[in-house]
């Protein structure tokens, strides 16, 4: 089976994780061979396997039809696009991952209203082109029927994974993120709002009251002044710091050195930060929205989605029971050795033989 994966937004944190995850595990599927469609100038994720650089950006419609000029090219017997931009003339059999529609459903996170018409664009097209949806959970396949009725019958849930993550070779901490050495909370995101940076903050301040030499590290983009805004100028506010953008490595130490992995999303359509956080024995704290309450299980503790005060109390939970904590650590580990990029590949074409044979 001769599969085309289009991998031009592998450089997007999230969706180049599951490019990568995907490639590499069906490049060791028996009886499959991929053929990459990368961004110009971007390392294909398998190197020894066959790569065709894209020129144009994915989400321009030029980059659609250079896409189709690609496909017609190669004549795949599947062509799966790894996120919502689809080739035009669409070419049969398509399969689309849908990974989450969170420009489209929640306010504010997306402010461009050009990009969020390019994503409705995209999104409805390949909605009513492929001939296969696949969702990373059943919280995403639920968003995409709000949108997309139309898709009941073509839709499938294909779980991510984290453990090609988990076999990143560790890197030192810099000094600057390190700081003096204190225990330190960690999260990931940025300030677009589905992401509830403000719970965290808030959450962390009245940890802070009790335990003055614990820190905040948030690994993501910084907006100067962002902590201060929501806390004030307060203790609390200057033990909070933001690494931009870490190498795997370093993210790789930071889940290691972790006391806590906190996670306050409002809206995540897989949740790998905290499976990658389980996988490398960080207990999880997270919020009980959207996907998260199926992907971790019963391995972490949940809070209600915008609750500081319950944010707080099950962290403290954690700070200071080091039997739970350690109970959390085990329980993580085995619900993150559950997803697997194996299963994600083999559960993939499975999709794929389900299309080909009904052709």
């Amino acid at each position: 089976m001769r599969v085309l994966l289009d991998c031009r937004s592998s450089f997007l944190s999230g969706i180049g994780r599951y490019s990568t995850g995907l490639a590499r595990a069906l490049a060791r599927t028996p009886g499959v061979e991929i053929v990459q469609v990368i961004e110009e100038g971007v390392a294909p994720p398998v190197a020894d396997a066959e790569s065709v650089p894209a020129r144009t950006n994915a989400f321009y419609p030029t980059g659609g039809l250079e896409l189709g000029r690609i496909v017609r090219r190669v004549a795949p017997d599947v062509t799966h696009c790894l996120h919502v931009p689809t080739p035009i003339p669409a070419r049969r059999p398509l399969v689309v991952t849908m990974h989450d529609l969170t420009p489209l459903t929640v306010p504010g996170t997306m402010p461009s209203e050009v990009r969020r018409a390019a994503y409705r664009f995209w999104s409805f097209r390949a909605s009513g082109e492929a001939d296969r949806l696949i969702a990373d959970s059943n919280a995403a396949k639920c968003d995409v029927l709000r949108l997309y009725p139309h898709t009941s019958g073509i839709i499938r849930v294909v779980p991510l994974a984290a453990d090609g993550f988990a076999l990143v070779e560790p890197q030192t901490v810099p000094e600057a993120i390190a700081g003096d050495g204190s225990p330190y909370l960690l999260s990931m995101g940025d300030t677009e709002p589905h992401k509830d940076l403000p719970t965290l903050l808030r959450a962390f301040a009245t940890l802070h009251g009790s335990r003055p030499e614990l820190r905040l590290l948030v690994v993501g983009g910084d907006v100067p002044g962002y902590a201060g805004s929501v806390l004030g100028d307060t203790a609390a506010a200057a033990r909070v710091a933001f690494t931009g953008h870490v190498a795997d490595g370093v993210l790789r130490s930071l889940y290691r050195g972790a006391a806590a992995f906190v996670f306050p999303s409002l809206h995540d359509g897989m949740g790998l930060a905290p499976l990658e956080a389980m996988a490398l024995g960080a207990p999880v704290v997270c919020s009980d929205a959207a996907s998260l309450p199926e992907v971790v299980g019963d391995a972490a503790l949940l809070f209600p989605a915008g609750d500081d005060v319950a944010a707080a109390a099950q962290v403290a939970r954690v700070l200071d029971d080091a039997a739970l904590r350690a109970s959390l650590v085990a329980a993580g580990s085995a619900r993150a050795a559950l997803f697997t990029w194996e299963r994600t590949a083999a559960q993939t074409v499975a999709v794929y033989r389900e299309l080909l044979e009904n052709r």
